[in-house]
């Protein structure tokens, strides 16, 4: 690295001027402070910081401050952030692969223009949804097969006939991917997570949470639903008749709204306990439901399956969701029946069909929702609609081109590291008291499984009939149907432990209680999560923290249910289960004492979340610390390790969002908001006071005996 030129340069401790620069580094003595730095080109960004806030005074806006002034939300987005900006850049990237597609596409006589049958699939999938003319064309018409249906089924229901019912609406979810009622799947058995199952959850609400059918301050929401539904069916209905049309969206609210009466509340839903009832066929069919419907039907129609045999046990999440949704589809008149199963139908494609169902669509869910001024570009929505039909296919193309191998090495020595950290952790923690308790934590650890980057195995797209000739929301079907397809192999059989279940152009990570395995997609091996050429600090407060977080879940509120098999079982003694929710109760009421917008957080909601933030942030200091040759002295840019350790920790949180969007996610999202996120979580940590001098008079300080202390 050439030297820097540091005219103008001022030291950030007390703005002097700064006496020399020598060698490859900044070798700087501040003339004042005494403070001897050096300043490397990767990682923090001093710009995005306001040097006007003090960090004992808000450290959030400290980190980020200039990055919140400067980087207002774009059109066509409720938010704008760190994850935003990462999966914006991976869309343009994957944009230029598909448009290298299209063009050896096109020249396909050409032997080094060879194009695979899989990328033949993605390019003709990407072409049919960049087509606007041709959608525009259609209109209604390729809707038709399936309102025909949606007639069907309500006929059927009218007539009382459980059967024709049941394999009506599970053809529905299997063909077409559109779930009415209740919500239907295949996931690993709580009680042997080497065996999946089928797994029922309460469903067929349109609004984004149960809460939303009651609560007070959301009226004007429940106003404009019902709008929203009234315009969808006047374009359905030939008469155009727009009185009638509203009429019947009254009742489809007031059905969905019987719905939710029965739901659990998102935390309650947190609950593996409580959410883990395994049945056969005949009990759920029988004592839970009465016989008012006909799971057997229902499940060999989904499952294409030959026998109820076969369909093996079930898992209801929700009994009394389910058993109250079961009653409603059959009591229900016919014409409410119709109305909601076609404004189900119909909000589901609407974003694949002509602009009039597209506007629409957006006014209300994105619009009024979230507070997001515009409808994105057309080549945007089709990306989105790429990837969630060919994920990995896109997802191997991106990682042949962008994604960097050497960072998967780095990145499984920072998972080490932070790994060393919780084992360290988990012997010394005081409050456990049970050496049985504290040997199936260290198991559980011991037993944690880590995949980086991309999948060993890919998913075939080989089965996924692809036709140019197809209307494009076809072409949507056919790859709903298809994941139907390859989750279904698990029902009733092994568990695939190689899947993914984010692509690896996802930017996020994720961990998996069942599985017991934490996993980092390809795309968050990036700034401001990670950068190879970074100095130590600023990869551990980021990327490191990360890694701690995931690892932190196995051990959260609701991950520590679930021993080292990723079985959902007791191993913690009942003396350590009760100081472990004394101290996670702590947090909640943290949780609870920060609002947005006059608002609160749901403490509950977002413990699982908040205890991973705090965990996964002390690992990760710890593992610093524990790299060899650390010096807490030596500066970068003005900055010891430890303060550009917080400081990344802060910059990965930044954002911008709309009112609307942050008080949705104060409903519906497990994890807290992006300042509490940054300040709520270091708050707790004595290092961080001692890293920026802050003092028991200072915002950012909490006294000792509210701290929270877990992992």
């Amino acid at each position: 690295m050439s030297a820097h030129n540091i005219e103008g340069v001022k030291c950030p401790c007390c703005e002097n001027p700064w006496a020399a620069a020598t060698g490859d580094f900044f070798a700087r003595l501040c003339q004042e402070c005494d403070e001897t730095t050096v300043e490397s080109g990767a990682g923090l960004s001093r710009s995005n910081m306001d040097f006007d806030v003090h960090p004992r005074d808000d450290f959030y806006l400290y980190a980020n401050g200039s990055w919140l002034k400067n980087n207002p939300i774009p059109s066509g987005y409720p938010n704008w952030n760190s994850f935003l900006t990462l999966h914006v850049q991976s869309q343009e990237n994957l944009k230029q692969i598909l448009e290298d597609l299209s063009s050896k596409s096109n020249n396909e006589g050409n032997e080094k223009m060879t194009i695979t049958d899989e990328e033949r699939k993605v390019s003709s999938f990407f072409k049919a949804a960049m087509d606007e003319e041709t959608v525009e064309k259609s209109g209604l018409e390729p809707l038709r097969p399936l309102l025909n249906e949606c007639a069907q089924i309500a006929t059927d229901a009218s007539n009382g006939d459980k059967t024709k019912l049941a394999s009506g609406l599970g053809k529905m979810a299997f063909d077409y991917g559109i779930s009415l009622f209740f919500g239907v799947g295949v996931g690993p058995d709580n009680a042997n997570s080497e065996h999946s199952i089928a797994q029922v959850s309460q469903g067929g609400l349109g609004l984004p949470d149960r809460d939303y059918y009651f609560d007070e301050d959301k009226q004007d929401k429940r106003d404009a639903y019902q709008n929203c539904i009234a315009r969808f069916l006047t374009l359905l209905a030939q008469d155009n008749d727009i009185e009638r049309s509203e009429e019947l969206s009254k009742k489809v609210l007031a059905l969905e709204t019987d719905l939710a009466k029965a739901h659990m509340t998102r935390t309650e839903n947190r609950d593996p306990h409580a959410t883990y009832n395994k049945m056969s066929i005949h009990e759920l069919t029988k004592d839970l439901c009465d016989d008012k419907f006909d799971f057997a039907a229902y499940f060999l129609e989904y499952s294409g399956k030959t026998s109820i045999e076969e369909v093996g046990e079930i898992n209801v999440r929700n009994t009394q969701a389910l058993a109250s949704a079961t009653e409603i589809s059959l009591s229900a008149d016919h014409d409410t029946l119709l109305a909601y199963i076609q404004w189900k139908v119909v909000a589901s494609c609407a974003p694949y069909l002509s602009s009039a169902f597209v506007n629409a669509h957006f006014e209300f869910f994105q619009k009024t929702l979230q507070g997001t001024n515009e409808l994105k570009p057309r080549w945007k929505r089709a990306m989105a609609f790429t990837e969630s039909a060919l994920g990995e296919a896109l997802g191997k193309l991106y990682c042949e081109k962008y994604f960097d191998e050497s960072s998967k090495q780095q990145a499984l020595d920072i998972v080490e590291e932070v790994r060393k950290s919780l084992e360290q952790r988990l012997k010394e923690v005081d409050w456990i008291k049970a050496d049985s308790t504290r040997e199936q934590a260290l198991k559980k650890m011991d037993n944690f499984r880590v995949k980086i980057g991309y999948p060993d195995e890919w998913i075939d797209y080989e089965p996924l009939s692809i036709d140019e000739k197809d209307h494009f929301l076809d072409m949507v079907l056919k790859a709903r149907s298809f994941a139907n397809s390859i989750e279904n192999k698990e029902m009733n059989a092994p568990t695939d432990r190689n899947k993914w279940f984010m692509t690896p152009q996802t930017i996020n990570a994720y961990y998996h209680p069942n599985l017991n395995e934490i996993v980092f997609p390809a795309a968050i091996l990036q700034p401001p999560f990670f950068d190879k050429d970074a100095d130590h600090a600023v990869n551990f407060g980021a990327m490191g923290a990360v890694v701690g977080h995931e690892m932190t879940h196995g051990f959260d509120d609701k991950g520590k249910e679930f021993n080292y098999k990723g079985v959902l079982q007791n191993w913690w003694t009942e003396a350590d289960s009760k100081e472990y929710s004394d101290r996670v109760n702590v947090m909640v009421e943290q949780a609870n004492n920060f609002e947005v917008h006059g608002q609160h957080v749901q403490g509950k909601l977002t413990s699982g979340e908040n205890i991973a933030d705090l965990g996964g942030l002390r690992l990760a200091m710890r593992a610093l610390k524990a790299k060899e040759g650390y010096d807490d002295s030596l500066k970068i840019d003005g900055f010891s390790p430890s303060q550009r350790f917080f400081l990344s920790w802060a910059q990965c949180w930044r954002q911008n969002i709309t009112k609307e969007r942050s008080l949705q996610l104060l409903t519906v999202d497990p994890h807290g908001p992006n300042s509490m996120r940054c300040n709520g979580v270091v708050s707790n940590m004595p290092e961080f006071h001692k890293a920026f001098a802050v003092g028991d008079s200072d915002a950012m300080f909490r006294p000792e005996d509210t701290r929270v202390n877990i992992w």
